[in-house]
């Protein structure tokens, strides 16, 4: 979890929790920390290959967040003062919990609620960041890539392919060298390609052979693409 810390300095959040001098912790900074061990332990468990356990971890990552998140509200703390990484945490833990239900039949809402949450929480960050540049200087901090590196990855894992371009093309004007997003542009494109062949009248009059071949790769793109974009997990 070093890179949600990374990230709050990074975007100028100031002191994170385990930054705050020793004191009595906050309700909201104690919501915070738990959902960061949870986030932990959803990673362990996704390594020793216990994907539903994995993905009931992550989830809970993200409702610890999100009550971090309510808890701060409820304490009158403005949005713009409260610190991005939360929102990251939040939006993270979704998006690992509806990639990892990617991979199971028949949970397709489960899904999309995480996914759906992931792009909320990581519009979420993009604002507050916005807000911190209007007020600052005018300059969005440039590690804002991560965010967009992010909401590519949703949008890849919902389907809108277009969406997730326009991300990953943000990703390479803020950061160029970052050789992942290439990667994930090249193989929206390849994908597009095989789901046009697939879809048009002359893929529909193709040898069954040459189809199964085009779903195979469809397939086979959509398991890769957890390796296409590191979330820094």
């Amino acid at each position: 979890m070093m890179f949600a810390m990374l990230l709050a300095h990074a975007l100028g959040s100031g002191v994170t929790a385990a930054e705050e001098p020793r004191q009595e912790i906050s309700p909201a900074n104690r919501l915070y920390l738990q959902a960061v061990a949870e986030g932990d332990r959803a990673s362990k468990l996704e390594r020793r290959r216990k994907r539903e356990p994995a993905i009931e971890a992550y989830q809970l990552a993200g409702q610890l967040a999100e009550a971090s998140i309510a808890e701060a509200e409820r304490t009158g703390v403005a949005q713009q003062n409260r610190p991005p990484e939360v929102y990251f945490l939040c939006a993270t833990s979704y998006l690992h919990a509806g990639r990892l239900l990617g991979y199971e039949d028949g949970d397709s809402q489960r899904k999309d609620e995480n996914l759906r949450k992931a792009v909320i929480y990581l519009d979420m960050v993009e604002k507050i960041e916005a807000e911190r540049a209007q007020k600052a200087d005018g300059r969005l901090n440039p590690e804002i890539w991560r965010v967009r590196n992010a909401a590519g990855y949703a949008s890849f894992l919902r389907g809108e392919l277009a969406q997730a371009r326009l991300h990953y093309g943000s990703v390479l004007e803020l950061n160029p060298s970052y050789k992942p997003a290439e990667q994930a542009i090249a193989e929206i494109n390849k994908l597009e390609q095989q789901q046009n062949e697939l879809f048009t009248p002359q893929g529909r009059t193709l040898q069954k052979e040459k189809n199964r071949k085009v779903l195979r790769e469809v397939v086979k793109t959509l398991r890769l693409v957890r390796d296409i974009v590191t979330l820094g997990r």
